[in-house]
């Protein structure tokens, strides 16, 4: 069986975005046995969209569209979808109603435009989408059964979890797969292989490996598990990279902290890594305030400067030859660790020290003791202090 994705938008094939969402499309069906044939991106022109819809809905089993159910004027995927079926654009008033209610809900009044969501092609049958306003739809086209989803990860990636995953594995007869992802630093990727390779595991279960510096993503790759026998991989799994592990299912620890604080407001004072801190943790805390400021790098100094403040604060200093101080500080009690990374490139040292900031937040957070295992990096300080 063919199976194709196509993208589509002016953003993704001129580059001012990347295209995540087919790469995590992949992934996933090639966790369940399914590989993708062609990978494939086109403009927001409407002759374009509907060329390659018509041309590959000739030669593919199954083509997964993505992007383009927008109510603006260059969201032109469901109009070509319908031109190259050969059917008109028909209203669903069950969409209508949901989309005009999501905007009540909101308190503000819904623009007319945002009509345009809810005229599908006749014939084609809604997926829905419960997180966002832009329903799916599939439909048969030519020789394919093509899947049209909406653009933002968050909607495209549920939608294709519940609804277009497990339908797919019905179609194709493919086995359940479960796949739990644990994400680690610290710990190189031929150390983790050559612990878990000596261990015992099911004969329906796989362990699989991504290294993306600083992390190495460890993921159980079960084939029709029963609960049990998948509760006690993990906890097999866990008992080795747990001093290691700094999320699970999705590597976001800006948005675990995000949890962690609630309402409660934290700053970041950066001296260390250009930013990086504060850029990944403004993007899920909209309460987060940062400062660009030289900071001491002395943990004894460093230590005097974070007392002055009063409410929680990350502080990341400067490199010196004996590493980054980064300490956490709520007010009452904080704490300092300083490291030193071994990578050659200042790019790199700067990139793993902003993980361990993060992650030993995260840690203090959790209610967990806040110096993560670093095998990949020399602590040099670790201090406890009190205002």
């Amino acid at each position: 069986m063919i199976i194709e994705t196509l993208s589509t938008g002016d953003e993704v094939i001129a580059g001012f975005i990347t295209d995540t969402n087919v790469s995590w499309l992949c992934q996933r069906l090639l966790a369940v046995g399914v590989q993708v044939n062609r990978r494939q991106t086109v403009g927001d022109r409407f002759d374009d969209i509907v060329a390659v819809i018509d041309e590959r809905s000739r030669a593919a089993d199954v083509l997964i569209v993505n992007g383009g159910l927008g109510p603006t004027t260059d969201d032109n995927t469901t109009a070509a979808a319908a031109w190259v079926a050969g059917v008109k654009l028909e209203k669903n008033q069950m969409w209508a109603d949901r989309i005009e209610a999501y905007a009540q809900s909101r308190g503000f009044v819904m623009d007319p435009s945002n009509l345009k969501q809810a005229m599908l092609p006749a014939g084609s049958e809604l997926l829905n989408n419960p997180i966002g306003t832009a329903c799916g739809f599939k439909m048969r086209i030519n020789k394919a059964l093509c899947y049209f989803t909406p653009g933002v990860p968050s909607e495209f990636k549920h939608m294709m979890d519940t609804i277009i995953l497990p339908e797919l594995q019905q179609i194709l007869k493919t086995p359940r797969t479960v796949v739990r992802s644990f994400f680690t630093m610290g710990v190189s990727e031929s150390n983790l292989g050559g612990i878990l390779s000596k261990m015992q595991w099911p004969s329906n279960i796989v362990l699989g490996y991504r290294a993306n510096f600083p992390t190495i993503e460890v993921k159980i790759i079960a084939t029709d598990p029963d609960e049990e026998t998948l509760e006690q991989a993990e906890e097999q799994l866990l008992s080795v990279i747990e001093p290691h592990l700094i999320a699970k299912g999705e590597l976001n620890i800006p948005a675990q902290i995000s949890k962690l604080t609630g309402v409660i407001p934290l700053q970041v004072l950066e001296d260390g890594t250009d930013g990086m801190v504060i850029a990944l943790l403004a993007q899920e805390m909209h309460g987060l305030t940062g400062h660009f400021i030289q900071l001491p790098t002395e943990p004894d100094d460093l230590i005097a400067r974070l007392k002055r403040e009063k409410i929680r604060t990350l502080a990341i200093s400067a490199e010196t030859q004996e590493g980054f101080c980064i300490a956490y500080f709520n007010g009452r009690t904080g704490y300092l660790q300083r490291l030193k990374s071994r990578a050659v490139k200042e790019k790199d040292r700067k990139k793993i020290i902003a993980m361990a900031a993060l992650d030993m937040t995260r840690r203090v957070l959790s209610g967990k003791s806040p110096f993560g295992a670093y095998e990949n990096l020399i602590r040099t300080e670790q201090l406890t202090f009190r205002q």
